[in-house]
């Protein structure tokens, strides 16, 4: 059972949490896993207590975060959105690219979801750069507890999870209202999330690096 209240309780209106698309583009080590994450938590630490590993995942992180935002490729989904999320329209975007992933995993690593969902809980778990910050360390504990990330396979998961988005903004929103409409709306254009993603892996792979 996934307990959202927990979910809702430590995430905040700033939250992006997209966070099995951010592992996905990871590196599967401690530093790499712990960086792809922290810049939804906390500024980016002093160069000379991390390591460049982590500096070039967080970087990574902002990079893949303003490209979602201004990527042509999605702009016919944010279109679709936003009359009716408005002000959320980015927030639940990078949810239904989760909700995308979880839901087709096959199409973008061999490794099943649970295992892969369940190896970088724990390499995530060894990171001993830094003391987390404290709300990061809720989420990762909230996240390997109920497994979130694969939870996001199911619809009635991460509209629950957008209800809990919702409690912690403190403007008028309708994330939950429009959950379901948001959801058939990704699912009815997952051709352009595949090419947002399949574009976005090349040039990862190829510019590791780079800041887009």
């Amino acid at each position: 059972v996934i307990h959202w209240q927990a979910y809702s309780q430590d995430i905040d209106e700033g939250a992006r949490v997209n966070y099995l698309g951010h592992w996905l583009f990871s590196d599967p080590t401690p530093d790499a896993l712990i960086g792809s994450l922290w810049p939804d938590f906390a500024r980016r630490p002093d160069p000379n207590t991390v390591s460049e590993e982590f500096l070039i995942h967080f970087d990574r992180h902002q990079a893949i975060d303003k490209l979602t935002d201004t990527t042509p490729l999605l702009e016919p989904l944010r279109v679709a959105l936003r009359p009716k999320l408005r002000k959320t329209t980015p927030i639940v975007v990078d949810m239904l690219i989760d909700h995308h992933l979880a839901k087709h995993w096959s199409e973008y690593h061999d490794e099943p979801l649970i295992d892969f969902t369940r190896k970088r809980y724990q390499l995530a778990n060894q990171f001993r750069a830094l003391p987390l910050p404290e709300r990061m360390g809720k989420t990762l504990y909230f996240m390997e507890r109920d497994d979130w990330l694969t939870g996001y396979r199911e619809t009635n998961h991460l509209v629950r999870a957008l209800g809990g988005m919702s409690r912690r903004i403190r403007f008028e929103d309708s994330m939950e209202k429009f959950g379901l409409m948001a959801i058939d709306t990704a699912d009815s254009q997952s051709n352009l999330i595949y090419s947002y993603l399949t574009s976005l892996r090349f040039e990862i792979l190829h510019f590791p690096n780079k800041t887009f």
